[in-house]
């Protein structure tokens, strides 16, 4: 069997040398096509060894070294600066590692190389969220919605951007389409529950939230929210009862005490003490010890994970 002839590699020197030599018989324009021959080939090379480092490096983060995930990706990105590729990979790395900015910058930059870019929109737009920006959250959530629209799940994110905004109303038509989309959702009508209420309509976020409390399933979460949309509307004994189907009576009182704390702020203030984005005024107490693990996390307050419902009932939601 006839061996393979091993690809052509060209140095600068080599290159250089060879240009004299083809100037030297042919004259000038003679060597261009050497020249774009040899520079082309050396680009392929580089965008060859980029692509298997991108490999080496998503088996390095899957084994949880991330920082040396991070090198890798580095360089695969100085081997193919024009690709946004290896900057989404260390974006999503830095995420992964708490280093923000690292992931916001890599991004960004990766927006800049690809604006098409589903997968870099959407990262930007959550790693903005964990920023408190939710002004450019919400303009790369919409880019990401206009290259999938039909994927609930980046309506959802971009209505909590736009209820971390304060623009409640528009966030509450994105849940709206978000649940046209999933109708059976809990997750989507939780949130679209809390809008409301942050928006000042609390009559109707009470119904919505019993609602969705009462449909069969694990409705801790969906029932600590409406015990904060009781409280903020001014029934806390309401909400302690509530919260006594999953709390005791002291984690329940301790709760509403929690909530009772966010009604001197306006819904997008709320919304971003949810999000662990702003300090509360009031810090509520731990799950007594003999609570289980169930309960304990009943007994925490809400959160919001980057553009993730404020209580997370249904995972696919996120």
């Amino acid at each position: 069997m006839k061996a393979r002839p091993a690809p052509r590699r060209y140095s600068l020197a080599a290159t250089v040398a060879a240009a004299l030599a083809c100037t030297a018989l042919t004259g000038l324009g003679g060597c261009a096509g050497l020249l774009q021959t040899a520079a082309g080939e050396q680009a392929d090379d580089a965008s060859s060894k980029s692509r298997q480092l991108i490999r080496v490096a998503e088996r390095t983060r899957d084994g949880g070294d991330l920082a040396a995930a991070a090198t890798l990706f580095r360089r695969a990105h100085e081997l193919a600066p024009n690709s946004a590729t290896p900057l989404v990979g260390l974006a999503e790395t830095a995420a992964q590692s708490g280093s923000v900015e690292e992931a916001a910058d890599a991004f960004r930059k990766a927006v800049a190389l690809e604006p098409t870019s589903l997968v870099a929109h959407r990262g930007y737009a959550r790693v903005l969220m964990t920023m408190n920006r939710p002004k450019l959250a919400v303009q790369h959530f919409r880019s990401a919605v206009a290259l999938a629209p039909d994927d609930y799940r980046l309506r959802n994110g971009l209505a909590v951007a736009l209820d971390l905004d304060g623009r409640h109303e528009e966030a509450q038509q994105s849940y709206i389409d978000a649940m046209e989309r999933a109708p059976d959702n809990l997750g989507l009508r939780n949130n679209l529950g809390l809008s409301l209420a942050l928006g000042g309509d609390r009559s109707e976020a009470v119904k919505l939230l019993r609602d969705a409390a009462a449909i069969p399933g694990d409705a801790r979460l969906i029932r600590q929210n409406l015990a904060l949309v009781l409280t903020l509307a001014g029934k806390p004994d309401e909400a302690a009862s509530v919260l006594r189907q999953d709390l005791s009576e002291r984690e329940a009182r301790n709760n509403v005490t929690y909530f009772a704390s966010l009604r001197s702020l306006a819904g997008s203030e709320i919304a971003a003490v949810i999000m662990g984005l702003k300090p509360a005024a009031f810090a509520p107490l731990p799950s007594s010890p003999e609570a289980d693990d169930s309960a304990s996390d009943a007994g925490r307050p809400m959160t919001k994970v980057n553009e993730t419902p404020v209580a997370q009932a249904d995972p696919t939601a996120l």
